[in-house]
């Protein structure tokens, strides 16, 4: 398993580039989001042997059909399973060899508006007694967001979407790995797999090229 992360407040001339990498339908979001897409086929592209903008990327949705919001997959027979996250300016693309269920879910430390509403609707009863007992907003954020991004990444894996309420979500499931991301102190990620047991390796995508000033000289 390896798990790449990226930079995505990019130049204007790195996501243009980058733009260029993504389907149609890829294109209609920010510039942070394109970046995350770009950097996904880079990634999948570098392990299968080929140009980034020729990865087949399905988005559609196992459940209901729909084109565009379904659990990612590499189409046309490539025995490769992946799953990207993007909080913020920050993005996590977490890619495997064969047919893995992976998910993966990042988010920043920052405040959140409602956060005891938030609390209460994803964390089960056991989970939000603990929860209630911290004294400290840090602790209750950092709590939050860390059983947060475990479940997100869980059912994200699962390819379920809505139709899984994270406080049904069980705190392990037997054959599964989930785990905690050390990504510093400003994020919190999480990742899970339906493998018990998994290495992980940490990466980074660099994307911007070298820029040419008029002079011929790199800078």
């Amino acid at each position: 398993m390896r798990v790449f992360t990226v930079d995505l407040d990019q130049p204007a001339e790195v996501v243009d580039r980058l733009d260029a990498m993504l389907a149609p339908v890829e294109r209609d979001a920010p510039a942070p989001i394109r970046v995350a897409r770009a950097a996904t086929r880079i990634v999948l592209a570098d392990a299968l042997d080929m140009d980034p903008a020729r990865v087949p990327i399905s988005r559609r949705c196992a459940h209901c059909g729909h084109a565009t919001h379904g659990r990612p997959t590499v189409t046309g027979g490539a025995a490769i399973s992946f799953s990207l996250s993007h909080s913020g300016a920050f993005g996590v693309v977490a890619v495997v060899s064969g047919d893995v269920r992976v998910g993966v879910d990042v988010e920043e430390v920052k405040p959140r508006l409602h956060l005891n509403a938030l609390a209460a609707r994803v964390l089960n009863d056991e989970e939000h007694a603990a929860w209630l007992t911290l004294d400290h907003a840090d602790d209750r954020l950092r709590s939050f967001l860390r059983a947060w991004t475990q479940k997100e990444a869980y059912v994200k894996a699962l390819g379920t979407g809505m139709a899984t309420r994270l406080r049904d979500v069980p705190a392990q499931v037997e054959g599964w790995r989930r785990c905690a991301l050390d990504l510093g102190a400003d994020r919190l990620a999480a990742l899970a797999v339906d493998r018990a047991e998994l290495g992980v390796q940490l990466q980074h995508v660099a994307l911007a090229p070298l820029v040419t000033s008029n002079d011929g000289t790199a800078r």
